[in-house]
């Protein structure tokens, strides 16, 4: 079956060799204060930051999920209280949970408006961005995200970057928190989480202190700087996370990649009468998710399940009228044109 579902999406093909040598080199059985597990991590650490260009001075961290990563801003980054932007269900979910552990304050915006910068309480000290919301197919353009940093240079920015990390080539300069489950654009089971901290994020985690819980933050950044994990990691997905990015062109290859593939799905979609895109501002319109208004999504679904093609569900209020497909970088180029020459004919 061609996967197009966005997340968890298709793996990589080579992740079955990966795992036949992860086994052989024994690193299934690796204990994680192991000299064997300490030189994965640097290894792993090094390949992301320059396959993403992440610049130096940030720290990269595992969790367990993106999820996990909402307690870790909340309960180790958060004084005030943080400020939600959002316009669809993650971002959403991401403001609930948040609720549960600090004040909040939510602005909602509209899939075809641009992130409304000018609205930032002063009662807050981290800002909550979804950039890539699967749910709806929108994108949090990075000039919005460049006027949100120069007009709060008092406050940290997390940004939820799960279905753009490893397909946008991203300015991580922009905000201080970047987090990602590996399950989409960087191609892998699902099982883990990615985060991304500034030198200023650091910071701030010390300054806070808070360190009673196993997922506190600067017991993470503790270990992370010996190379180690404060409790057993998932050892497996972070080496296929190193041999996939280390075989991986480069985000600049990437990112060319799928924007050339989305002019195909752009040039079928504007010939068909009875397909549109849910987001109506391109502006504002992910490169890595599409979302689809058809006349029958269960119809067309199951059209193309019998085609060996997966398509996505619409999400929330969109789903009874959409479909979505995932633009992700493992998914293969043959696989395209055959969801291209299917749309083709049944759209």
């Amino acid at each position: 079956m061609a996967n197009f579902y966005p997340g968890p999406s298709r793996v990589y093909s080579h992740i079955t060799e990966y795992i036949y040598e992860a086994y052989m080199d024994g690193v299934m059985s690796a204990n994680h204060r192991s000299e064997l597990f300490m030189d994965l991590m640097v290894k792993t650490k090094s390949t992301l930051s320059e396959k993403l260009c992440i610049p130096e001075g940030y720290e990269l961290v595992f969790t367990s999920s993106a999820t996990e990563c909402w307690e870790i801003i909340a309960q180790s980054l958060t004084q005030k209280g943080s400020q939600h932007f959002y316009n669809g269900s993650f971002g959403e979910k991401w403001a609930s949970y948040s609720s549960a552990l600090v004040p909040t304050t939510n602005v909602h915006f509209g899939i075809n408006e641009v992130l409304p910068t000018g609205d930032v309480s002063e009662d807050v000290d981290v800002l909550c961005v979804t950039h890539n919301e699967t749910s709806n197919a929108t994108i949090v353009r990075q000039e919005s995200l460049q006027m949100l940093r120069e007009e709060n240079l008092g406050k940290l920015i997390a940004v939820d970057a799960t279905s753009s990390l490893g397909g946008v080539k991203l300015d991580f300069t922009l905000a201080d928190v970047w987090y990602a489950s590996v399950q989409k654009c960087l191609g892998l089971p699902a099982g883990m989480g990615v985060m991304i901290l500034s030198p200023k994020a650091q910071e701030v985690a010390y300054n806070i202190g808070e360190g009673n819980r196993y997922n506190s933050l600067v017991r993470i950044l503790d270990n992370a700087k010996k190379h180690q994990t404060v409790y057993t990691p998932n050892v497996l997905s972070i080496y296929l996370l190193m041999r996939t990015q280390k075989a991986s062109k480069g985000i600049d290859y990437i990112a060319e990649k799928l924007s050339r593939r989305l002019v195909q799905y752009e040039e079928l979609i504007s010939s068909k009468a009875g397909v549109s895109h849910l987001v109506e501002n391109e502006a504002v319109r992910s490169s890595t998710v599409l979302a689809l208004k058809v006349d029958d999504p269960e119809v067309l679904k199951s059209q193309a399940e019998e085609y060996g093609i997966i398509l996505g569900n619409g999400y929330g209020p969109w789903k009874p009228s959409t479909i979505r497909i995932a633009n992700f970088p493992a998914i293969k180029s043959r696989e395209v044109e055959k969801l291209i020459g299917f749309l083709d004919k049944h759209l």
